[in-house]
């Protein structure tokens, strides 16, 4: 009988590493062409008359102000587009890239992914720590996400196969996120209402705390440590000319203080700045410049304690209200910083 159970396990293993007609040797010898494969495209991205379709997130943050403490992580994301009905498709990433380093310890990974399914493939990561332990570690997947082959260079590994997956498929949630602006529902309209200041002592408090922010923010972009989130997006993939998307959140202590993002192709030039209470870290102050074929046009929204337009200035003719816009485009930033935060640096 426990020859008969033994036969059958034998033959579910050998049926599972030779999922869709590959054999276990087959499946990581396609791995690695796609590797080579992938690591071309990256080479190549944006050169050759091309377009670059790639996504930078970088995080800078300041763990400790009186230790020299500072946590700096970058995710670099490729991938490609295609044509549909509806305009260009963007597709999710085809190599993931990080580097991760903090007070001498570092670390190096890279994700490939299946370019038809979109699946976590293979995981590359080396971790080195400011004593100089280096630690090296390989695992190929199946088309069912199963790891058929680990190599580590030593058997105190502080990676899995599990956690190297798990963090891939992390950073497959974070750009689907930032590309796909999730997260961005407003206050519900049912919250209680706070007590609001008059109209001319809420916009002095508001450009009082537009000046300190934007000193802030100047004084941080000069400061080896810094805290702030760049993320820069090349080539968001519609029927226009290709256009290069910045973004930098700033934070301290009490969370998020100013936002500011600026959208450039050859056809137009926007700027965007969203002010932020720093008690309340709801958005006080909305900013925005648009430039078009010779015309320039600026939105100015002021808001009061309950998320309220109270103030517009603008000259645009058209005198539709773009402030819900705004005010749902602070709160996915928001969320945005919220979940890179989270699951960055660790």
């Amino acid at each position: 009988m426990r020859k008969f159970l033994l036969c059958i396990v034998c033959l579910l293993t050998a049926s599972c590493l030779q999922s869709f007609g590959q054999t276990k040797a087959e499946i990581i010898k396609e791995i690695r062409q796609l590797y080579a494969e992938a690591k071309k495209k990256v080479d190549l991205n944006g050169k050759n008359g091309n377009s670059p379709k790639d996504m930078r997130i970088v995080l800078n943050r300041v763990e400790d102000e009186d230790i020299p403490l500072y946590d700096m992580v970058r995710l670099d994301f490729y991938f490609e587009q295609y044509p549909s009905e509806d305009g260009v498709v963007t597709k999710p990433p085809y190599f993931i890239v990080e580097d991760w380093g903090n007070h001498g310890h570092l670390r190096y990974r890279e994700v490939l992914l299946n370019p038809k399914t979109h699946k976590v493939i293979f995981c590359y990561t080396r971790g080195e720590t400011d004593a100089g332990f280096v630690l090296e570690s390989r695992c190929y997947y199946d088309a069912e996400g199963r790891c058929i082959e680990e190599k580590t260079s030593s058997p105190n590994s502080w990676y899995s196969p599990a956690s190297e997956k798990e963090t891939a498929e992390t950073y497959l949630k974070i750009f689907d996120m930032t590309m796909n602006r999730g997260g961005n529902n407003i206050q519900d309209a049912n919250m209680p209402k706070k007590e609001t200041a008059p109209k001319a002592e809420r916009l002095k408090h508001i450009r009082t705390l537009y000046a300190q922010a934007k000193d802030q923010s100047a004084a941080n972009d000069k400061k080896d440590m810094s805290d702030d989130l760049h993320i820069t997006i090349h080539d968001l993939g519609d029927d226009q000319p290709p256009r290069t998307i910045e973004t930098r959140i700033y934070f301290d202590k009490a969370g998020i203080y100013f936002i500011n993002s600026h959208s450039t192709s050859m056809l137009f030039n926007a700027y965007n700045e969203y002010l932020f209470e720093p008690k309340t870290q709801d958005l006080i102050f909305s900013y925005t410049r648009a430039a078009e074929e010779g015309e320039v046009y600026e939105w100015r929204y002021y808001f009061d304690e309950n998320g309220d337009c109270i103030e517009t200035k603008t000259n645009s003719p058209d005198n539709a209200d773009e402030s819900i816009s705004d005010k749902r485009h602070a709160k996915y930033y928001q969320s945005l910083y919220q979940e890179i935060s989270d699951k960055l640096g660790s």
